[in-house]
């Protein structure tokens, strides 16, 4: 369809070598970065990273890719980071404690807790996490953000799935902008089958996101302390909390 407009895990025997790598960083000149070519991987230097061909994590458990260090970009450069390991508890991307992360440009399919978990990085306030230009396939939840502070979901698709985007005690900052959301239903585990959920947090903002009618009829819960402008609900989706701020700013 058209777009609209924790487990910190080893890697063993892997090179990380810089190449000049201009597909997966749209930008006038060469960007070096270092190419992901087997699973499990952990970053743990500051710098680029991105995946040359497809890749298929066979984990019973655990995360495909670990972000251990900040100011990271991980590009998918147009490929898939997938799990074949049904339910197990597995994660596409684990980005633990750090700021200053962008994941972009690719698919994450069929991860049976979350296609990206961003843990806790409230050690900088001024800092945020970026998910950014993602489709997300059937992962049990799309985009898990706990205890995070300024981290931004945007310009996402996300099929399928127990719960799309869910930010859980949020510090402040958060957002989730231009997604789009469908075919929620309720799994065994979260089962809500929402789209947009925000629990215990302190303001978290989400804008212009289109959000389809899953297995819920809730198709965007907030909390009391959340923001909200320019949704749109199809298919009988509805929202529940939240402070609609219809044309004023977020």
């Amino acid at each position: 369809m058209k777009r609209h407009v924790l487990l910190p895990l080893v890697a063993a025997g892997l090179a990380l070598l810089p190449v000049a790598n201009t597909k997966a960083f749209q930008t006038a000149v060469g960007v070096g970065a270092t190419p992901i070519t087997a699973l499990p991987f952990t970053i743990t230097t500051s710098g680029n990273y991105y995946l040359p061909t497809n890749l298929t994590s066979a984990l019973p458990g655990g995360a495909a890719i670990t972000v251990a260090a900040s100011q990271v970009v991980l590009d998918l450069n147009g490929r898939t980071l997938a799990s074949s390991a049904g339910s197990a508890f597995t994660i596409g991307v684990y980005v633990f404690n750090q700021v200053d992360v962008t994941i972009q440009n690719g698919d994450i399919d069929g991860f049976g807790y979350a296609g990206v978990y961003l843990a806790s990085n409230s050690t900088d306030n001024n800092a945020k996490n970026t998910v950014d230009n993602i489709r997300f396939n059937n992962n049990v939840i799309g985009v898990l953000s706990v205890s995070g502070q300024s981290n931004w979901v945007k310009n996402c698709i996300i099929d399928g799935g127990d719960i799309g985007i869910y930010f859980f005690a949020d510090l402040g900052g958060s957002r989730a902008s231009n997604n789009t959301l469908e075919n929620q239903k309720a799994s065994e585990y979260p089962g809500v089958g929402i789209a947009l959920l925000s629990v215990g947090g302190t303001g978290t903002y989400f804008e212009n996101n289109l959000v389809s009618k899953g297995s819920n009829p809730i198709g965007q819960m907030l909390g009391s302390a959340d923001k909200f402008r320019f949704e749109t609900f199809v298919g009988g989706a509805i929202h529940v909390g939240g402070v609609d701020q219809l044309d004023t700013s977020l």
